[in-house]
């Protein structure tokens, strides 16, 4: 005896729906991509050159957090953030327009090299970050000559989440600029 279309028709319903839920999910794009912000600072430099060189680490575009409270050691990056080109870049850019913008004063004719080792969103508890940027500056003078090296350690107090390490960003890239600007009419004036 062959069943009828009626009484199958509840079992293929059934079929067909358990077959669609095995499909697999339709991804959507929901990264967000992020420049630093724009913070006014003074310009008028005149450095010969600048260069931004990053760590391996953070050659890439990912934006990176660390959960101090639980193990500082260990390094997250946001799965749906990213910056809109690698940190090195972003900061080249600001520092360009900051210190590179003249034809004379604040370090003419000298040369800067900042090895960035860490920009990375600290959260010291589950309520409480900071934006964290560190490196080593180097100056040269004619003939690459090392006219001064410097360690640079800046944190500036961040929200929760990507966004608000991205906002405090825009701030600790203006420190890093002051921080350079500084040093940077102080070493070249000196006799090589």
């Amino acid at each position: 005896m062959t069943p009828s279309l009626p009484r199958l028709l509840p079992a293929l319903l059934c079929t067909l729906l358990a077959a669609c839920s095995l499909a697999p999910p339709v991804q959507q794009n929901t990264t967000t991509y992020y420049d630093l912000p724009a913070v006014a600072t003074e310009s008028g430099g005149a450095l010969r050159s600048l260069d931004v060189v990053p760590s391996s680490w953070l050659a890439g575009t990912a934006m990176y957090y660390r959960l101090a409270y639980a193990d500082g050691n260990q390094r997250e990056h946001y799965a749906t953030s990213r910056w809109s080109a690698q940190p090195a870049e972003l900061l080249t850019i600001r520092l360009q327009r900051s210190l590179m913008s003249g034809t004379d004063g604040v370090g003419a004719g000298c040369r800067l090299r900042f090895d960035l080792d860490d920009f990375t969103q600290v959260f010291d508890s589950a309520q409480s970050s900071r934006m964290v940027l560190e490196g080593r500056a180097t100056l040269y003078g004619a003939q690459q000559v090392v006219l001064a090296r410097r360690s640079i350690s800046l944190s500036q107090a961040a929200g929760a989440g990507a966004s608000g390490g991205v906002v405090a960003s825009g701030p600790l890239a203006a420190d890093l600029v002051r921080e350079l600007r500084g040093w940077v009419a102080q070493e070249c004036r000196k006799p090589a």
